[in-house]
């Protein structure tokens, strides 16, 4: 009987998956690190203050021993996908386990909306 429940829970948890995908998926904004908002800050105070100085032409700010990317070398989006990767595991595991609750909360989430 186990068997049979688990092998019916597992067929279904993909179908489940697709109907509610935001039980299973992040979908949160972007987490930015202090190193790239920071950057972000120094770009628009360069860009609001410092016009007319020394590597200047025509209001625009060039600094030649600034970094080539404007993007800083850190994990900012490894946490967001991290996160994402936990949740949809988590939830896979209980509702391979509690099947029956998620299907009954699924159904009562469509009926009343």
């Amino acid at each position: 009987m186990q068997h049979m429940y688990f092998f019916i829970t597992t067929a279904i948890l993909p179908f489940f998956r697709l109907k509610h995908q935001s039980w299973f998926i992040s979908d949160g904004e972007p987490v930015v690190s202090y190193k790239q908002k920071a950057l972000e800050l120094h770009h628009q105070d360069l860009a609001q203050n410092h016009k007319d100085r020394k590597w200047t032409s025509n209001g625009v700010y060039t600094n030649p021993y600034e970094y080539t990317s404007v993007d800083t070398m850190s994990h900012d989006n490894m946490s967001e996908w991290l996160y994402s990767v936990a949740k949809s595991v988590i939830m896979s595991v209980l509702f391979i386990f509690f099947g029956p609750i998620f299907i009954v909360i699924g159904i009562y989430v469509k009926y009343k909306s």
